[in-house]
């Protein structure tokens, strides 16, 4: 049994840890209850891009758009979106088995939006042909503009038969789960949520053309959203999690503190006993 000493040292180690691991988890408390409301309050407007979206490709032929139409190189390109720090449980290491499940690896290349994901791919032998850092810290649609862009000029060459994005769907603050979601070619689809006639100025082609890019836009910062929600989630279970490990830890030490000095108390006292003995024979 290690001394009372060294105990006593791990348990301030222990203690100073566990402080600065609650405050992280505070942090994390706090980014995640403003993420999961911006995550949330954006989805509505999403969903209504997208029923303008199939509302328009159901009154015209789409099939030979160059967003409908997919490459025939059979080549897959896929933007993975992870965080750019750690400590968020397994919620990157998802994105990443979800790429291998969903995917041949040799026939696909990826667009990499995190440092961990890029980090992950790199191990796995993932042919990358970009990386983009610190779109997840606050999202915008500045950070999302050269994505879209080498993603839309790629796509157009016809290098690739199809574009998707993974990245971990916020569905509770304790279930983030990796999606798939293919962004081109566009599904085409029949039917939208907008149910009633509807006159498009100067034409429903025109503002197709002019839409899709705004609608591709709003797909991925709706997905660069839920990725920030999921992250902070994690990170907060993570470290709520390491707090009470932390707690278990300075209970177990402190036992054996006890016991420690209860020992040497014990052979303290058999020592001036055993004297006492001596010297009264």
């Amino acid at each position: 049994m290690a001394n009372s000493k060294e105990i006593r040292h791990r348990i301030r180690s222990a203690t100073n840890t566990k402080q600065i691991i609650k405050a992280m988890e505070l942090v994390s408390v706090i980014k995640m209850q403003k993420a999961v409301a911006k995550n949330l309050a954006s989805r509505p407007y999403t969903a209504a891009a997208d029923g303008i979206i199939k509302d328009i490709c159901s009154q015209i032929s789409v099939i030979d758009h160059d967003y409908f139409k997919p490459g025939k190189s059979g080549h897959k390109l896929v933007l993975i979106i992870t965080t750019d720090r750690g400590l968020c449980g397994n919620l990157n290491a998802k994105v990443i088995k979800k790429l291998i499940d969903d995917f041949a690896i040799d026939d696909t290349e990826i667009i990499a939006i995190g440092k961990k994901g890029r980090d992950l791919s790199l191990q796995l032998g993932i042919n990358i042909i970009a990386e983009f850092f610190g779109a997840t810290e606050n999202p915008g649609f500045k950070d999302e503009y050269p994505v879209l862009k080498l993603i839309e000029n790629e796509f157009k060459t016809g290098k690739y038969e199809t574009v998707s994005v993974i990245y971990p769907h916020f569905i509770s603050t304790l279930n983030q789960e990796a999606t798939t979601l293919q962004l081109l070619p566009l599904p085409i689809t029949h039917g939208g949520a907008i149910k009633d006639s509807t006159l498009y100025e100067p034409g429903k082609t025109e503002v197709l053309n002019k839409l899709i890019p705004r609608v591709l836009e709003t797909i991925l910062w709706q997905c660069l959203l839920e990725t920030v929600a999921s992250e902070h989630s994690a990170r907060m279970i993570t470290m709520k999690n390491a707090n009470e490990n932390a707690e278990e830890l300075i209970d177990d030490l402190t036992l054996s503190f006890n016991q420690s000095r209860q020992a040497n108390i014990t052979r303290e006292l058999a020592e001036i006993s055993a004297g006492k003995m001596t010297l009264e024979e």
